[in-house]
């Protein structure tokens, strides 16, 4: 923009000064006006050729205008990719990353779920040989019990009848000592009789 209005500008005082020269024409001699003239066609030249460059300058300012303005669409538009790609990779970065936390969260629950039956399993297994300790201690204990109190009654059995049959024996010996105090009395009785009858025959005899 600068260039053309410099161009312009160079335009304008080539023609003041073509006009200048006109007017210097009809006062000056005829070798004098010549020079004018050259001096006006050749800056008439140059300041075509001033126009021209500029109007060169500004298409080439213009194209690079252009091109650059390409380029940083070019540029933009890779940077709008990169960022498309680069958020489509964090996406599928965190996609999977959840996926894989997901996972870890059911394999720790699974893991959890196969300690607490494991526990519970032990747990149970714990309190059935508990009990079934329990219920053989009882058992033993019952044994136990139920033969002491065996033992207890055969004891007192046993006692009972050898009470009893130490009874009988000495009741037996009195009864024997009776019945032979008993006998001696009556053979006594029955020789005193017969000394008696014997006696009372040989007094009769007499």
């Amino acid at each position: 923009m600068n260039t053309i209005k410099t161009a312009l500008a160079i335009a304008l005082v080539a023609g003041t000064s073509s006009a200048m020269a006109a007017n210097a024409v009809e006062t000056t001699p005829a070798a004098k006006v010549a020079a004018l003239k050259a001096q006006v066609k050749a800056d008439t030249i140059q300041a075509a050729s001033t126009v021209k460059s500029a109007a060169a300058t500004t298409k080439d300012q213009a194209a690079t205008v252009s091109k650059t303005a390409t380029q940083k669409t070019v540029a933009a538009k890779k940077v709008a990719v990169a960022k498309t790609a680069a958020t489509k990779d964090a996406t599928a970065t965190k996609a999977v990353e959840a996926k894989e936390a997901t996972v870890a969260q059911a394999e720790q629950v699974k893991e959890a779920a196969a300690h607490n039956t494991v526990a519970a399993k032990d747990t149970v297994l714990e309190k059935v040989v508990a009990a079934k300790d329990a219920t053989v201690a009882k058992t033993v204990a019952a044994k136990d019990a139920v033969a002491e109190k065996t033992a207890e009654v055969k004891d007192a059995t046993v006692a009972q009848a050898t009470e009893a049959k130490d009874a009988t024996v000495e009741k037996t010996a009195d009864l024997k000592e009776a019945v032979a105090v008993k006998a001696d009395a009556a053979k006594t009785e029955v020789k005193a009789e017969k000394k008696s009858f014997f006696s009372w025959f040989k007094k009769s005899a007499a």
